[in-house]
């Protein structure tokens, strides 16, 4: 009877641990800036990119004055996004979507 609750138990953490994985692609930390917005534009679409404006509108700027995709590089998102994220309690979806819309709406100065 110990086997099988231990086997149980292992199957549900293992499933508890996948369901926690990103799920969205993620940038690679190497890639140029002109490769990020390549790649956010192939995996979202433009539909998807206007929900993470919509997301980023509504969650930004509760706590800080929202700056325009233009304001900064595709660099400087990147760099940022993934603590702001956090901050405002983004899923990875969510947080693929907003990344999505800043990097291709972004400037292009690294």
């Amino acid at each position: 009877m110990k086997k099988v609750l231990t086997l149980s138990a292992l199957v549900a953490t293992s499933f508890l641990l996948s369901r926690c994985a990103t799920t969205g692609p993620v940038a690679k930390s190497d890639a140029s800036p002109k490769e990020m917005v390549a790649e956010a534009k192939k995996n979202y679409t433009a539909a998807q990119m206007e929900q993470g404006k919509t997301i980023w509108q509504s969650h930004c700027q509760k706590c800080h004055k929202l700056y325009t995709p233009e304001s900064h590089s595709v660099t400087t998102w990147n760099n940022v996004l993934p603590r702001m994220t956090k901050r405002a309690h983004l899923d990875d979806n969510e947080a693929g979507m907003v990344r999505a819309y800043l990097i291709a709406n972004a400037t292009d100065m690294g």
